[in-house]
């Protein structure tokens, strides 16, 4: 072990002696060697931090993903809805031709009534025969 000036003694381990300290020193000096730590190099942490961020961007792909497949379904959905709709009101459409039709038929052979009582009639007759044509497709 040398004595140089400006070289400190060393214990047998490599560790730092305080040879010559008052006690109390040396306890501070243990302490805050102790406490002081430094942050692991930038080569220690490339390893998990690239795992970490290859982890979220594959769970970002995977919630993209299953929002994709949840908009297709929303999608899908609302279509069936607009061809159902599309459906209902052509079944209506053909069943007032027809209705339509049958009165031109039989129109000539009806009694004759005033034209107030006519028109009153045909509605409270079409809007009937709409209810149950929307009840039979329910």
């Amino acid at each position: 072990m040398g004595t140089e000036p400006g070289h400190c003694p060393t214990a047998p381990d490599g560790l730092l002696t305080f040879a010559g300290s008052s006690p109390a020193d040396v306890e501070h000096a243990r302490i805050f060697w102790n406490s002081a730590t430094l942050p692991p190099p930038l080569e220690s942490s490339l390893g998990p931090a690239t795992l970490r961020q290859s982890e979220q961007s594959s769970e970002k792909e995977r919630i993209s993903e299953a929002q994709d497949v949840q908009k297709t379904k929303v999608k899908e959905k609302y279509l069936q809805q607009a061809k159902k709709r599309e459906d209902i009101l052509a079944l209506l459409r053909k069943q007032r031709e027809e209705r339509i039709a049958k009165e031109l038929i039989s129109h000539p052979h009806k009694p004759k009534i005033k034209a107030d009582e006519v028109s009153r009639q045909k509605v409270f007759e079409a809007d009937h025969q709409d209810q149950e044509a929307v009840k039979a497709l329910k």
